[in-house]
């Protein structure tokens, strides 16, 4: 079994990611770590679209000996080949990833594009979150996804 994980909360700016990971820590946005069902996972709450070089410093650094698991914001919407690039790089490290893919706009009309996460789907396991739901319930469905499919 993969014990090197990154598990993505991914949708587009002002989606309702940071806020998802913000619950997560029962509200608690400095607390970088969280415990899900026994294993303790680090938290990046700033996506590629909140701070782009950042992102793309703390993922390319990233050291599966020191930091196996992961739960991190992820945008689907920009530079591909630099996202591209990351991801595949992860995937080398000897992470596997999941995307757990908030695919509607929390209050508006906006979705996820299906070739976005058809790309997705090419380089980890996917899951759709369809619903419309509070800051709260999204975060309790996502740790459900982390115990269910990530650590399964």
């Amino acid at each position: 079994m993969n014990e090197r994980r990154i598990a993505f909360v991914v949708g587009h700016s002002h989606w309702g990611k940071s806020k998802t990971l913000c619950a997560l820590t029962n509200g608690n946005s400095h607390l970088r770590r969280v415990i899900i069902a026994g294993v303790e996972f680090f938290i990046r709450r700033m996506s590629n679209d909140d701070q782009r070089e950042g992102f793309i410093e703390f993922m390319m650094s990233l050291d599966p000996t020191f930091l196996p698991n992961v739960i991190a914001a992820l945008c689907p919407k920009f530079d591909v080949s630099a996202t591209n690039t990351i991801l595949t790089t992860l995937r080398a490290k000897g992470y596997q990833l999941f995307f757990w893919v908030i695919k509607h706009q929390y209050g508006g009309a906006k979705v996820v594009e299906e070739d976005e996460i058809d790309r997705l789907r090419g380089l980890g396991t996917v899951e759709e979150f369809s619903e419309s739901a509070e800051a709260d319930s999204r975060s309790k469905l996502f740790m459900r996804f982390v115990t269910d499919v990530v650590l399964a």
